[in-house]
């Protein structure tokens, strides 16, 4: 195994990670996406620490987190102990199907705050009508998408 990156291809793991930051998550996550998506190869643990250049316990913690979202997924090579990672057939469609439960809290907690509130002023139960409309439809804008998205 060649245990450097083309320049090309650091850039763009290194896009990975800081999308993933602007995001809310791990710049490791992200550039471990990057890496996996741009490897042709399932790549063990020892491999992904050696082309990212980070120790194994953040990688660890983070192939298991991507692999509970179901963006990649772990295989034995025939005769090897190691583990290898490499990315699910789906892996942006199974991740933003995650995103769903998001939006729709969003629409909940809109709607809950309606129900349970007494006395609201006009202007802030409009707020939250449009609130709970915009998350409801988005979740089933979005979750028509990705069903199509699917099945290709």
């Amino acid at each position: 195994m060649n245990t450097s990156l083309a320049i090309e291809r650091k850039q763009l793991i290194d896009e990975f990670g800081y999308a993933y930051v602007a995001f809310g998550q791990s710049r490791a996550r992200g550039r471990i996406v990057g890496l996996l998506l741009s490897s042709a190869e399932p790549l063990s643990l020892d491999e992904i620490t050696q082309l990212l250049q980070v120790s194994k316990g953040p990688v660890s913690v983070e192939t298991r987190q991507l692999e509970e979202f179901g963006m990649i997924r772990t295989i034995k090579k025939p005769g090897d102990r190691k583990l290898y990672f490499e990315v699910t057939e789906h892996p942006f469609s199974l991740s933003a199907r995650r995103n769903l439960g998001l939006i729709r809290r969003n629409q909940q907690i809109a709607a809950n705050y309606l129900e349970g509130a007494n006395d609201l002023n006009p202007v802030i139960v409009e707020r939250f009508n449009r609130m709970e409309k915009f998350h409801l439809q988005l979740h089933n804008i979005f979750a028509e998408f990705i069903e199509k998205w699917q099945k290709g």
